[in-house]
């Protein structure tokens, strides 16, 4: 059974039991939730760490250069792959964390 299934699983029970509260269940969600954002929040700083040094290196910002290299304006340099690599994960990173973060933070405040 996938992760996606175990979570589809658990909320349908969620639904036949209404949701009823339970701190313990809600401390491991929350505990999971901050956790994966926090791994999140590395892999981000980690890609941010690595575009730093393609753009100082080519003194171009990373959201030029993806346009440009979509466009195949910059050639096949092995740099520029990996740069785009790194472009889309640090973006993927971003994505995630916002999905996240959003309702996470305010549940937080809320408790």
């Amino acid at each position: 059974m996938t992760t996606l299934e175990k979570i589809r699983r658990f909320e349908r029970y969620l639904e036949l039991t209404h949701g009823s509260a339970d701190r313990p269940l809600d401390l491991m969600f929350d505990q999971l939730l901050e956790r994966k954002r926090a791994e999140l929040v590395q892999q981000r700083d980690a890609r941010r760490a690595e575009l730093d040094v393609f753009e100082r290196q080519y003194r171009l910002a990373s959201v030029g250069f993806f346009d440009k290299f979509r466009r195949g304006e910059l050639g096949d340099a092995t740099d520029f792959f990996d740069w785009s690599a790194t472009w889309q994960m640090y973006r993927n990173a971003l994505q995630y964390l916002d999905v996240l973060s959003t309702d996470f933070e305010s549940d937080i405040r809320r408790s």
